[in-house]
């Protein structure tokens, strides 16, 4: 009897033996849990004096759990505990990066919706990881691109009317006993031809003392090239070939003079009014005929003289002056 109170007493003894130490294990992992996260937030400073000996006080931190000092601080949250699941309401963990700095460029590029860049087009600053570069200001588009439209031109002005036809009548030749015209018509650019038509009826070589008269006419040509690029306006130069024939006349005898003339003039026109017209110029002319010719003309005082007609010329060597003062009307 005695043998089986003791044997029973043996295995009571186990159990409670086994319970004590299960007790103790779950209040250790219990304290480990809250020691944790609840005393990691709240900071209580370690009991200044010495823990009781036996167990463990209320409040107390066991031996061995890292001091106060050693919690990360509240802006750092605390590293999740073995086995333990992040909650569902728990907010997503910042982007890796210094602390301050945000996130550049981001990880995806471009952002979604939009389409990828074509190929060949040059990569983006923020695919290769660095920061955009200052863009130049924009101004505003260049003129005929894009979307803006030129303002339409302004017409043209309208062409200038140029003067092509000239009719003019020498006022100077009138000294010299000749009617001369002029009819000048512009073909092309700054080019005009001239016909000069001329009506003699005296000469300075005639004398009413032996009764010597003259008559005869002419005709003349001339190119003209005008140096301000306008025709019938400004100065100009021009070539001139004419041939006259003046016949001389006595009460017994008469004389042919003819004269063959090249040469070169120089001088300007105006146009008054939009078409009165004044030229004038001056040249040199040489005439290929000019010799001293003579004929027989009654004497005053009875019988008869030799009269001579002079060669042409300033000295009678054929080199004469070519003179034009004419005024008449441009159109």
């Amino acid at each position: 009897m005695f043998v089986r109170v003791r044997g029973l007493a043996g295995v009571f003894q186990k159990a409670h033996r086994r319970t004590h130490h299960g007790a103790s294990v779950a209040l250790g992992a219990a304290l480990t849990v809250a020691s944790t996260t609840w005393p990691a937030r709240a900071q209580t400073s370690p009991p200044t004096g010495p823990a009781p000996s036996g167990g463990v006080s209320p409040g107390a931190q066991p031996s061995g759990y890292p001091p106060s000092s050693a919690v990360p601080p509240s802006n750092q949250p605390a590293p999740p505990s073995a086995g333990s699941q992040p909650s569902g309401n728990a907010p997503p963990s910042p982007p890796t990066g210094s602390a301050g700095e945000s996130s550049y460029p981001p990880a995806s590029y471009p952002p979604p919706g939009y389409p990828p860049p074509p190929p060949g087009y040059p990569p983006n600053q923020a695919q290769q990881g660095q920061p955009p570069a200052a863009q130049p200001p924009n101004y505003g588009q260049a003129r005929g691109y894009g979307g803006y439209t030129e303002p339409p031109l302004p017409p043209p002005p309208p062409k200038r009317t140029e003067l092509q036809w000239s009719l003019r009548f020498q006022v100077l030749d009138l000294l010299f006993g000749r009617a001369t015209g002029e009819i000048e018509y512009a073909f092309a650019g700054p080019f005009s031809v001239v016909v000069v038509p001329e009506y003699v009826f005296n000469d300075l070589a005639t004398s009413r003392t032996y009764g010597i008269k003259a008559s005869g006419g002419g005709i003349a040509g001339e190119f003209g090239f005008w140096l301000e690029g306008r025709p019938l306006r400004g100065y100009f130069l021009k070539a001139h070939l004419g041939y006259r024939s003046i016949t001389f006349k006595s009460d017994i005898d008469e004389v042919t003079v003819p004269a063959t003339q090249l040469g070169a003039m120089f001088g300007s026109q105006s146009i008054y009014g939009g078409w009165f017209t004044l030229s004038g110029g001056f040249g040199v002319v040489y005439d290929f005929q000019s010799q001293d010719r003579a004929f027989a003309a009654a004497n005053p005082g009875g019988g008869l003289t030799r009269f001579t007609i002079p060669a042409s010329g300033l000295f009678g060597n054929g080199f004469d002056l070519l003179g034009q003062l004419s005024i008449g009307g441009s159109f």
